[in-house]
């Protein structure tokens, strides 16, 4: 088939049909995304980030009515991504997953993730394109600092709904009733997002706003026209969301929109991988050459990202957008701009007509092949051990609800979603001097080898989960690094080489 130049080559791009074929290699390239997601679960059965306890934690008592946090002690609340904790709260509701069976969803998630970016690069593309870009999604690297698909984190949404949220928008249609669908889905996703994950519903809004101006500014009626419906769906969907963030706002004002970040990444290449980034820059020359404002937005919209990376790392400004959240957006529409980018390959005939197609497949192969190894290479940090899991659970079945437990601050953070209990203390995410003073006091608890019986006392501390052995005649030994401050009186017998409760995958 030949192909269509100038502006109709994305519309023809979209009328391409689908074959056998197609739906093949991508559920080839899905099984490879869900392989590497999954991957570093191989040897280590329960989730990766402290993030993601945190989240599991906040679904699960969304779906308990849990009144206390168990976390911080005081009143439960929903937060800013309230939409997220919900969509986890009902998976929770629906089928109980234990903490080893969590593990499965960042695979689903970032399966839908290429399906849903091959569907947006096929309308404004076309299926070559479509397959190398849904490909390179697959192959989005992780980290603990910028998140990624191995992890069970809100900023993956944006693989999934940012290329939804544009194929609406890009759409064109005559006919009103279809306008008006496109419209009323365009603002549920994004109004799902500012609920779900600000960062990237800000990403979003900044893309659309390109888009918005751009049609603005168009000498075409209807690209004015629907500039203007554009603007009005992210304004309602603003407007809707306002008291998601009217807490927040209070509390911090202006400082709300304000983040304090530390750590610096490496430069984007050696993230994203050499050749997919040049490829990228292929991408950018081919699309600044044309005139669709739709191409028009994925490039300004990319380079924005990239620029707000560049104005943190040397200026160290960090505004609206926290500056490790922007990484996974951005390889999202750099994947995209490189799948136009590779493309042009096949468009080379000299010294021979295949001569195109074999750099293409030549490339591709080498991109695979390096990040793979990079997956594979990855480090993650385990907060706790197969013990420690029954354990905890051990705990959760021999001890009263309104139990407030001490534990390494680390291992606390997976402690509560697994054994359903107020803990004392938790590594913060960031820096918080109140409770890092207090996870001060529970490690020198512990270094003390558990011997400060008043600190027990003040804190209301009933369980010890302790790294040492216990030195206090006020605390008993009743299961494996467990202590309780008193004789414990619970539902079941606690003896010596008794039948362990709470084993098993149950929580």
């Amino acid at each position: 088939m030949k192909r269509i130049k100038g502006s109709e080559e994305g519309e023809a791009g979209a009328k391409e049909r689908i074959s056998n074929i197609d739906l093949l290699v991508l559920s080839a390239i899905s099984a490879l995304a869900a392989l590497l997601t999954f991957q570093p679960h191989f040897r280590y059965p329960f989730l990766l980030h402290v993030d993601e306890w945190f989240h599991v934690a906040v679904a699960k008592e969304i779906i308990l009515g849990v009144q206390t946090d168990w976390y911080s002690g005081e009143p439960f609340k929903l937060g800013m991504e309230r939409a997220w904790h919900l969509l986890l709260a009902s998976i929770y509701f629906l089928f109980r997953p234990s903490a080893t069976q969590w593990i499965f969803l960042p695979a689903f998630f970032h399966v839908l993730a290429v399906f849903s970016t091959f569907i947006f690069t096929h309308h404004i593309f076309g299926k070559k394109e479509a397959h190398i870009s849904a490909l390179l999604v697959a192959l989005i690297p992780s980290n603990v600092t910028i998140g990624g698909p191995v992890f069970l984190m809100p900023v993956n949404l944006s693989l999934i709904f940012i290329p939804l949220a544009l194929l609406f928008a890009f759409k064109e249609d005559k006919d009103k009733r279809k306008v008006a669908r496109n419209c009323i889905i365009l603002f549920a996703i994004t109004a799902f997002l500012l609920h779900a994950h600000p960062p990237t519903a800000v990403i979003l809004l900044s893309i659309l706003s390109f888009y918005f101006l751009l049609n603005l500014f168009s000498k075409e009626k209807s690209a004015r026209r629907k500039g203007m419906l554009i603007f009005a769906v992210m304004a309602l969907s603003v407007l809707i969301s306002i008291p998601n963030y009217m807490e927040t706002l209070q509390e911090k004002g202006a400082e709300a929109a304000k983040f304090n970040f530390w750590i610096q990444m490496r430069a984007i290449p050696y993230l994203y991988g050499f050749i997919p980034s040049i490829f990228f820059i292929v991408g950018l020359y081919f699309l600044s050459r044309r005139r669709r404002r739709e191409e028009w937005c994925l490039l300004l919209s990319s380079l924005f990202l990239a620029l707000d990376i560049f104005l943190f790392t040397m200026f160290g400004l960090n505004w609206l957008i926290p500056y490790n959240r922007i990484y996974i957006p951005l390889f999202l529409l750099m994947s995209i701009i490189a799948g136009y980018g590779f493309g042009k390959l096949v468009e080379i005939e000299k010294p021979f007509r295949s001569f195109g197609c074999v750099l293409l497949l030549a490339f591709l192969a080498i991109t695979v092949i390096f990040s793979v190894q990079q997956h594979l290479g990855t480090r993650y940090y385990h907060l706790i051990n197969s013990e420690d899991y029954n354990n905890f659970l051990w705990i959760k079945e021999n001890t009263p609800e309104d139990a407030i437990v001490l534990l390494e601050p680390w291992k606390a953070r997976a402690f509560a979603p697994i054994a359903e209990r107020r803990v004392y203390t938790v590594r913060p995410f960031g820096p918080d001097p109140e409770i890092e003073a207090k996870n001060e006091l529970a490690c020198l608890f512990f270094i003390e080898n558990c011997s400060n019986t008043s600190f027990l006392i003040e804190n209301n501390i009933s369980v010890v989960y302790s790294p040492v052995e216990c030195q206090n005649k006020n605390l008993v030994k009743v299961w494996n690094n467990t202590y309780f401050t008193h004789s414990p009186v619970t539902a079941f017998t606690v003896a010596t080489g008794g039948e362990r409760k709470g084993e098993g995958e149950g929580d």
